[in-house]
């Protein structure tokens, strides 16, 4: 029986023995146990909401005041002054004419305005004047003979009125007519020494003065001019133009000149002279008027007078 334990107990001690024994390759080989899963615990922790705040705006620099320097705003440049060059008559209305001894037809006034009035035109415009031609050839201004001044009539009225009505639309600054003048005597012959120079004025607008001041420059110069020509001119002088008519308050004014009345229905609205150059019936004087030279020479007169007329306007 003693022997019986004691194997038995052997035995046992074997199986110890073993089963603590290193396995090959140094590793334990142990049995796969199911390991338990860590349990989480869920821990709801409060988290403050963190809501940020705008940091303060700087402010801006202070905007610069702007210092406000006066401006001086140019001044638009003043346009020279505009002067009207009336050349009389045209078209089918001659003028004044000059005819030879068999009775032929030598020139007419209206040609010979025409001469002069484009002359000064040039000479202006040279001196740095705007000009204004109411003609620029031979023509009337009513050429489809309209009854302009609306007096029931189509005559010569009626292209004077036109003329009045294109320096005023234009705003021209002076008016200056030029004409020729002649003589014949009643019983039809031409009357070869009665000859000079006159310009005409009108006395009863508000600018009266002036109209009198360019009647008074136009007439100094061509009395100058001619004379420099070697010709005797008789100087008739400046003269208010109802001289013309031997009843001055029928209102016989010139119609370029005048104030409204019953025959002029929009009168001139500027300073303004009807200048009688010569006479076309003087012997020596229609041949100087047929002289592209004396022409010329008439022309600087004119051109002088109205220079001289603005240019006194300027000085103070």
């Amino acid at each position: 029986m003693r022997s019986l334990l004691l194997s038995t107990l052997l035995l046992a001690l074997a199986l110890v023995v073993v089963s603590c024994a290193p396995v090959a390759g140094g590793a334990i080989d142990t049995p796969d146990v199911p390991t338990a899963a860590p349990t989480v615990t869920a821990t709801m922790t409060a988290t403050a909401t963190h809501t940020p705040v705008p940091p303060t705006p700087t402010p801006p620099p202070p905007t610069p005041t702007a210092t406000l320097v006066p401006t001086l705003t140019p001044s638009p440049t003043p346009l020279p002054p505009l002067v009207a060059i009336d050349a009389g008559h045209g078209g089918r209305d001659l003028g004044a004419v000059r005819v030879h001894s068999d009775g032929s037809l030598a020139f007419t006034e209206s040609d010979v305005n025409l001469a002069i009035a484009l002359r000064v035109g040039d000479a202006l415009t040279g001196l740095g004047y705007r000009v204004l031609l109411t003609r620029d050839g031979d023509y009337g201004l009513n050429p489809e003979e309209l009854d302009v001044n609306g007096d029931g009539n189509i005559d010569s009225l009626d292209d004077l009125q036109t003329r009045i009505d294109m320096v005023n639309e234009a705003g021209a600054d002076i008016l200056v007519s030029i004409h020729q003048n002649s003589f014949v005597w009643p019983n039809g012959r031409r009357a070869p020494d009665v000859g000079g120079t006159v310009t005409f004025y009108n006395a009863y607008r508000d600018y009266s003065d002036e109209n009198q001041r360019l009647a008074q420059l136009i007439q100094q110069e061509l009395v100058t001019a001619i004379t420099d020509l070697g010709h005797d001119l008789q100087d008739r002088g400046v003269q208010v133009d109802h001289q013309l008519d031997s009843d001055p308050e029928g209102g016989r004014f010139l119609i370029l000149l005048g104030p409204q009345t019953h025959r002029i229905a929009r009168p001139s609205e500027m300073p303004g002279v009807l200048s009688e150059t010569l006479f076309l019936t003087h012997d020596r004087e229609s041949e100087l008027l047929q002289d592209p030279d004396a022409l010329d020479a008439i022309a600087e007169a004119y051109a002088r007078a109205i220079h001289q007329f603005f240019e006194d306007d300027e000085t103070p």
